[in-house]
């Protein structure tokens, strides 16, 4: 049969391929997490799993931890004492305050007396606040750290930070309100372990295990299980460092840092 003059038959619309996801204008960059980025976390308990510290990712922004990557981390215990009056005295008085589990590092230290030990720092409260004093001594075997009240001075309270083989820590990341299941492990380690290690060499540097995207709403927790005070305040001067990705967009959601890093990670595919 003829067509109808006047009309077509109408065309079926052929099937268009749906267009690949580009790669998002925005380059990941090589950032570092370190102790300054991580706020204090709830007050140590003895024995008990405590998240002392966390890292909060900040708006616009995203990091990705992945496996193999490099961390630097020594937690260092607390150990607190009653000070000394010795604003009468003489000569100078020798003060033992004890340090239960503390452990030799492998790195390198001056000589005594120093304020500049990379083990142990001591503060003494002399009336106004807390104040660094040089370490006189330390007795690996006896668990002690010495140092030293001169003539003319009052120390109402003293407060030493040291590392410690005692307990052990885990880092993970957990979505804020999250059930259990909302977390991943990064790492966990224990405080003898790391702390007597190299962690400058190749060969007993530590490194992360698993991958996660952090995004907002997301936090790197810091939990540590320990019988010796984990303090985290700005005189214990622990150090983390911890080898991230960062990729920023400013404006963009959580969904859309999620769905560009993955993109960046897997090459746009």
């Amino acid at each position: 049969m003829l067509p109808i003059l006047g009309k077509r038959p109408r065309p079926v619309p052929k099937a268009v391929a749906a267009p690949r996801p580009k790669l998002p204008p925005h380059a990941l960059q090589r950032a570092l997490i370190d102790t300054r980025d991580f706020e204090a976390g709830e007050p140590w308990r003895a024995n008990a799993d405590v998240v002392v510290a966390r890292f909060r990712v900040p708006e616009d922004a995203a990091f990705i931890l992945a496996p193999r990557s490099r961390m630097e981390i020594y937690l260092r215990a607390k150990a607190t004492h009653g000070g000394y009056d010795n604003s009468s005295g003489s000569s100078a008085y020798t003060l033992t305050v004890n340090t239960p589990g503390i452990v030799e590092s492998k790195m390198k230290k001056p000589a005594f007396p120093t304020d500049r030990h990379p083990e142990v720092i001591a503060w003494a409260d002399k009336g106004s606040g807390f104040v660094q004093v040089p370490v006189q001594g330390v007795d690996y075997n006896a668990g002690t750290v010495t140092l030293s009240v001169p003539a003319g001075e009052a120390w109402s309270a003293v407060e030493v930070y040291y590392l410690s083989a005692q307990g052990e820590f885990r880092l993970y990341v957990v979505r804020e309100g999250g059930g259990i299941k909302d977390w991943i492990p990064i790492h966990n380690n224990s405080f003898a372990a790391v702390h007597t290690l190299d962690q400058n060499s190749a060969e007993e540097a530590l490194y992360l295990g698993n991958r996660a995207v952090l995004v907002e709403g997301f936090q790197l927790a810091l939990e540590v299980r320990s019988p010796t005070e984990v303090d985290w305040n700005d005189r214990a001067r622990h150090y983390v460092k911890i080898s991230a990705l960062a990729l920023r967009i400013p404006g963009a959601s959580k969904d859309e840092l999620r769905r560009a890093a993955h993109l960046l990670m897997t090459g746009g595919l």
